[in-house]
């Protein structure tokens, strides 16, 4: 991936270099040629860097047969061959040629790239992308249970595709034939290409709503573009791009508003009778427990009703998201609640502003508690390592398999370890075991074991209870659960 990466910007850099130097040194018919060439650079090292080499190889010999065709054939019997070089790109004929470089490279020549999150604030920002997921999961589920939204998805998906194909191919054709009467406006035509593309992969990741979103911003410089190319005169034009221009700073600034609140909180709902709270515990926060960076722990105690406080939970989470912090629980307890954040190292004033916000909010003193809690121990103790809250994530995710429809058997898959090997022993008479070398360590033995159950709810919590009371009784520890089918 590095490899990739470190290619893609020297190109792109020594491409931003001699452009300036080509518009200066050459002629006006060169330098469309050079810019035509640079714009084809960057497409096809974009291919690479997204794709891979295997989709690179296959996608410039689609591009060469297409371009010495159009050079070859007269101009009037070239729109014929703009058809069937944009069905080459979509349809894919050399597809098993594809698979067989895939497979005949490295991994990290051929598999798309991922783009991993440095820094020390990496776990909130993998959290945001796993709540916008969660957030867009309506229509993922739709997907799986209603077979026309997944047709029309993969239908507008392509026909989007093949349009950005057709017209990049169009383009290039008509700049090349054109070359004697070159005008930059011929350029502005990559813009929508770009912006189609766009649409391209938000309709095949995120859905309608989200391409329409895109769609809506990417629209006013095409707007302001066709108000300057108007014949209208150059007060109207500039008023009219102004407006246009304002309207667009607008809505732009809206949509990263609208950005920020899209928050959604899914959450492990249970009643813990021994600490007599019923706790709503952030699910997607789950896998980011344990990190090096969030360590300042918070817990706020606000003397508020259940259905006050729900009711302004939701602005909780978009300042939460703002000012990059986790909520990680709330709990009630009669008229309390107790709200639990998990802050970055250098986030203890935010903590403190954060009080003060939920005073101006509920009118009325809030109670903070924050300490240094690296091991996240509070959080194991509170909340991971219940048994109210192993039975209520395992609850979850059988019902998210329920929810995609998925009514077959399910397999409650516990991971525990022990620091000895007679517990252990002792354990595996009772519940078969396979061991986990990989995290197995000296002075501990870590094995996984596989529960089949029907997916309703009692059943669930009677197996994993049994788990649990004969991992405590041989003085096992829980490390994880997940669900299969």
């Amino acid at each position: 991936m590095k490899t990739r990466i470190i290619i893609a910007a020297t190109v792109t850099v020594l491409i931003m270099i001699l452009l300036p130097i080509g518009l200066i040194v050459y002629d006006i018919k060169d330098q469309g040629l050079f810019i035509l060439i640079s714009l084809l650079s960057l497409v096809y090292l974009s291919i690479y860097v997204f794709g891979g080499l295997a989709k690179l190889v296959i996608y410039f010999i689609y591009g060469l047969i297409t371009m010495i065709a159009l050079l070859l054939l007269p101009v009037g019997y070239q729109l014929p061959m703009v058809m069937i070089g944009t069905l080459l790109f979509v349809l894919n004929p050399l597809a098993g040629f594809e698979v067989y470089m895939e497979n005949n490279m490295r991994d990290e020549d051929v598999l798309p790239i991922r783009i991993s999150l440095k820094g020390t604030y990496w776990p909130f920002y993998a959290y945001r992308k796993d709540m916008k997921n969660h957030f867009h999961l309506p229509q993922a589920r739709k997907l799986y249970t209603q077979k026309w939204y997944l047709h029309l998805r993969q239908i507008t998906t392509v026909l989007l595709f093949a349009l950005g194909i057709f017209l990049l191919i169009s383009q290039v054709r008509h700049i090349t034939n054109t070359l004697d009467d070159f005008s930059y406006d011929n350029f502005f035509v990559f813009y929508i290409i770009t912006i189609i593309f766009m649409l391209t992969f938000f309709s095949f990741k995120k859905g309608f709503t989200s391409t329409f979103r895109l769609m809506v911003v990417a629209l006013f410089p095409v707007f302001i573009y066709l108000v300057l190319i108007s014949a209208f005169d150059g007060v109207l034009k500039l008023s009219l791009s102004l407006t246009i221009l304002m309207t667009g700073f607008f809505v732009t600034a809206f949509e990263i508003m609208k950005f920020y609140q899209r928050v959604t909180y899914d959450s492990y709902h249970y009643y813990d009778l021994d600490q007599n709270m019923e706790v709503f515990a952030n699910a997607l926060f789950e896998p980011y427990v344990y990190n090096e960076t969030f360590t300042n722990v918070g817990m706020y105690r606000i003397r508020v009703k259940p259905e006050v406080f729900q009711k302004r939970f939701h602005s909780l989470l978009v300042y939460a998201n703002y000012f990059r912090f986790f909520i990680t629980a709330y709990a009630f307890k009669e008229d309390t609640v107790d709200l639990y954040c998990d802050f970055h190292f250098r986030q203890e004033k935010r903590a403190e502003i954060f009080k003060t916000y939920l005073e101006a909010m509920f009118r009325m003193p809030v109670i903070l508690e924050l300490k240094y809690d690296p091991d996240k121990l509070a959080y194991e103790e509170t909340f991971f390592h219940r048994p109210p809250y192993i039975v209520a994530r395992a609850q979850h995710l059988a019902q998210l398999l329920k929810e995609l429809e998925i009514e077959s058997k399910i397999i409650l898959s516990l991971v525990v370890y022990f620091e000895r090997r007679a517990d252990l022993q002792h354990f595996a008479l009772e519940h078969p075991t396979t061991p986990l070398d990989d995290i197995s360590g000296e002075d501990s033995y870590a094995v996984r074991v596989d529960v089949s159950s029907a997916n309703i709810d009692y059943m669930i919590e009677s197996k994993v209870q049994d788990v649990l009371l004969s991992m405590m009784t041989h003085r096992g520890r829980f490390v994880r659960i997940s669900v299969y089918y």
